[in-house]
């Protein structure tokens, strides 16, 4: 439990899993000495004397009278101010790399920043990572297998519960993988906005419109063969792919998984978003884990009961009254 707790706590701010120990361990025993604290972690005096100096540097001990008597910071206030400390530490890093990059540009290699090539599946990945990673503000995406990565994108919730807008257009082939409406539900209820194009050119992530990453490979390449992908710097190119993002984003079909109407059920509510989606009916079988004879049958008693004649008016039925 003391390793979980460190892993998302302390640690990032530069207090060892053992110094935690000894704080908590103050925390739980105010005005401990040295040797008490020494016998309640199970550590030398030694290392309990160093790891005491070391919090009393961080400002989260302090030590009273003669013997000595160590009393805790409050939690709140030291290790808030511990987080300030490195934001302020990161904030410099931050500084460091923008001026290291205009010293590279100043030397006549800019034209080697525009466009960065990047061979393999797994430089790749950990690019896509460390895009997402920096995100502040907005996600592009077209959205279209294969994958170089789990394909259900465990790393999307994580920048959504940053505030980060994610729009994401997906390819028809990607929306047929299985399980695919369960991320879909999952993604959206997070606050992914996303849409369908029936002809999508390329894959595509572009972050705060700064940074774009997009493959080169082609789809039906095998496993063997070297997967290549290009990061687009500022540059023309990085504004074309912008613009071609907000063409399409325009002319494709909002996909939403909930519904408004309660006449029908949440198996006939997803049957219709598929169908309006351009899946086949085997497909919708696929997705919704039935035969293919019991598609057939909800959609024509649908048709049936709203006195329609073609699978194309109850498209345009379930659009109009929100069904999809």
């Amino acid at each position: 439990m003391m390793g979980t707790m460190s892993s998302i706590g302390l640690q990032a701010v530069g207090v060892s899993d053992r110094d935690e120990q000894l704080y908590r361990t103050l925390l739980r025993n105010p005005r401990a000495t040295l040797s008490q604290l020494s016998a309640a972690t199970g550590t030398s005096r030694v290392l309990a004397r160093r790891g005491l100096d070391r919090l009393e540097t961080m400002g989260l001990v302090s030590r009273q009278g003669q013997p000595a008597r160590f009393v805790p910071a409050a939690p709140d206030m030291a290790i808030e101010a511990l987080i300030l400390r490195r934001q302020e530490e990161l904030e410099r890093c931050r500084m460091v790399a923008a001026t290291l990059l205009a010293e590279s540009r100043e030397a006549g290699q800019s034209a080697g920043w525009l466009v960065e090539v990047i061979v393999g599946r797994e430089a790749t990945f950990q690019r896509y990572r460390q895009l997402l990673t920096t995100a502040r503000s907005e996600v592009l995406m077209f959205d279209k297998p294969p994958y170089i990565g789990p394909a259900e994108n465990p790393l999307e919730i994580d920048v959504l519960k940053r505030g980060v807008t994610w729009k994401a257009v997906y390819a028809p082939e990607a929306l047929e993988l299985p399980e695919r409406v369960a991320h879909l539900r999952s993604w959206q209820d997070a606050g992914e906005q996303a849409r369908v194009c029936a002809h999508l050119p390329l894959k595509l992530v572009m972050v705060d419109r700064a940074l774009a990453l997009l493959p080169l490979t082609a789809d039906n390449a095998g496993e063997t063969e070297e997967h290549t992908a290009i990061l687009v710097h500022p540059c023309s190119l990085l504004t074309t792919l912008g613009m071609l993002f907000d063409m399409l984003w325009e002319r494709s079909l909002p996909l939403s998984w909930t519904g408004s109407d309660d006449e029908l059920d949440e198996t006939d509510r997803t049957m219709l978003q598929l169908l309006t989606a351009g899946f086949k009916d085997q497909a919708i079988a696929r997705q919704l884990d039935v035969s293919l004879r019991t598609v057939r049958r909800r959609l024509s008693n649908l048709m049936t009961v709203h006195g329609l004649r073609s699978r194309f008016q109850l498209g345009q039925l379930a659009v109009q009254r929100g069904w999809v």
